[in-house]
C-alpha cells in the first residue's frame, strides 16, 4: 500500500501538466443551431397539421348541422300537416273505414272473371240470398 501513496511534491507536478480543455468551434455551434432549428420547425409542421385537421373536422360537422336542421325542418312541416283537418279526415277514411254522419258508403265489387261460376249456389239457412251477396 505504500507503493501506490505519492507524495504531495509529486502529485503537484502531476496537476501542472497542462490538461486538455474541449473548445466550443463555430461547427458545433452550427450543429446546436440545426438542431434548435430543427425541432422548432417540427414543433409547427406538428401544430399545422393539427389545425388543418381540425379545420376539415369543423367544416364536416358544420355540414351535419345543416343537414340536420334541413331534416328538422321537413318533420316539423310533416307534423303540421299531420295536425291539419283534412290529413286527419283522409287517415279517418283510408285506414279506419270511418264515415261522415249521414254519408253511403259505395264498395267497388269486381267484375266476374273468366274462371268464376255462372252458377251460385245458395246459402243454407239463409232466405233466398245468395252466397257472396248482401251484407
Amino acid at each position: 500500500m505504500a507503493e501506490k501513496v505519492i507524495s504531495l511534491a509529486a502529485r503537484r507536478k502531476q496537476s501542472k501538466q497542462p490538461r486538455r480543455r474541449w473548445r466550443a468551434t463555430p461547427k458545433v455551434f452550427v450543429f446546436i443551431l440545426c438542431i434548435i432549428c430543427i425541432r422548432i420547425g417540427g414543433g409547427f409542421a406538428v401544430r399545422y397539421f393539427n389545425i388543418i385537421r381540425l379545420q376539415s373536422k369543423v367544416t364536416r360537422i358544420q355540414r351535419e348541422i345543416v343537414a340536420f336542421e334541413q331534416r328538422n325542418d321537413a318533420i316539423r312541416e310533416e307534423i303540421e300537416h299531420m295536425q291539419s283537418d283534412e290529413y286527419i279526415e283522409r287517415v279517418a277514411r283510408e285506414k279506419l273505414g270511418l264515415v261522415k254522419p249521414g254519408e253511403v258508403i259505395y264498395k267497388p265489387v269486381r267484375p266476374a272473371g273468366h274462371d268464376d261460376p255462372l252458377d251460385v249456389p245458395k246459402r243454407s239457412g239463409t232466405n233466398d240470398v245468395l252466397a257472396g251477396g248482401g251484407y
